[in-house]
């Protein structure tokens, strides 16, 4: 025999068959006034294929992660290559990252009165394979990991020998050990000079020549802040600012990416606070902003750009030239 409860609107119903069939029968009523209710509310859809009612003016492009498979002499790497180079992208980014640091950070040690440990040996291959790959269009370079040494941690920060071998805690401390910012902005700048200078001077004055001159028109500044360092809306504004003065001073024709959150979303704090140029040192410019999933555009609002016209509606510095989202 058939035995359950059913609750309709609340009530128990009778336990038994009868039951059931009351249940069923009351389901097919409702299921068939829904079809007729949605049959004469349906909305009718004309598309007027020669009208334009609005241009896109966005940009389709790529990331380009380093990872170990695009280093010189994978399988992967010179048809990776010759693939970006024949799509013929614009502003495609480039970003070696924490999980390989000895591939993604070029002064893996604090330099002391005696040497530095400025390295590009691992870094400039597939750099350069990526800046011939895209000559001729604008792009976009993120060298997004800080050195773990700037950072105050209760032990210096370990990383493999294998520059192949994956680690995930490199990324550790919150505070910088110089909290002028000072100490990182003159990182990123001989960083950026040994590609667009031809080489730099290092903290103890020794002189390190790449002979690169290449022109880096847009720098993103880091990368998922909100994750890496669990970087705060006021620490983040303050580090762009110490990174484009140091840039600046090597490369000033170089544009700038900021804030390239993970969640964009999840983080309006940060837009209200890096946009605000109250929190920013005198004449630093904003180019750009990115993130790496979607904004939320309500179902109220007419289009994605007055969503985002809403966005900086009450911010009083100038509005970012263009906005670069990636979706994962």
């Amino acid at each position: 025999m058939y035995k359950e409860f059913w609750t309709i609107s609340g009530n128990q119903e009778k336990r038994g068959a009868g039951g059931f069939i009351r249940f069923f029968f009351a389901v097919l009523v409702y299921n068939g006034m829904a079809v007729a209710l949605h049959a004469q509310s349906a909305p009718q859809l004309t598309i007027h294929w020669d009208k334009t009612t609005v241009v896109s003016v966005s940009t389709p492009t790529l990331q380009v992660v380093v990872n170990p498979p695009l280093r010189p002499g994978e399988s992967l790497s010179a048809p990776s290559y010759k693939a970006l180079q024949e799509l013929g992208a614009d502003y495609v980014r480039y970003v070696p990252w924490l999980p390989y640091p000895k591939l993604a950070v070029a002064e893996l040690d604090p330099p002391t009165p005696q040497k530095t440990s400025w390295d590009f040996s691992l870094i400039d291959p597939m750099t350069k394979d990526f800046l011939a790959a895209t000559e001729g269009h604008p792009r976009v370079v993120n060298f997004s990991t800080i050195p773990a040494w700037l950072f105050k941690t209760d032990k210096p920060v370990s990383y493999p020998a294998d520059p192949n071998k994956v680690v995930w805690d490199y990324t550790q401390g919150t505070e910088l050990r110089d909290p002028t910012g000072k100490e990182l902005g003159d990182y990123f700048g001989r960083l950026v000079s040994w590609y667009v200078n031809g080489g730099f001077t290092d903290e103890n004055g020794a002189r390190h020549d790449s002979g690169y001159h290449y022109k880096l028109p847009v720098w993103e500044i880091l990368n998922e802040p909100e994750f890496e360092h669990s970087t705060t809306a006021e620490q983040y504004t303050a580090r762009y600012d110490a990174i484009v003065e140091g840039i600046r001073r090597v490369s000033p024709e170089t544009k700038f990416m900021g804030m390239a959150l993970a969640m964009p979303r999840d983080n309006p704090h940060y837009f209200e606070y890096f946009l605000n140029p109250a929190n920013h040192k005198p004449g630093i410019p904003l180019d750009y902003i990115s993130g790496s999933t979607p904004f939320s555009i309500r179902q109220t609002d007419s289009s994605p750009r007055s969503a985002l016209s809403k966005l900086f509606a009450s911010v009083s510095r100038p509005r970012p030239s263009r906005i670069s989202m990636s979706w994962a």
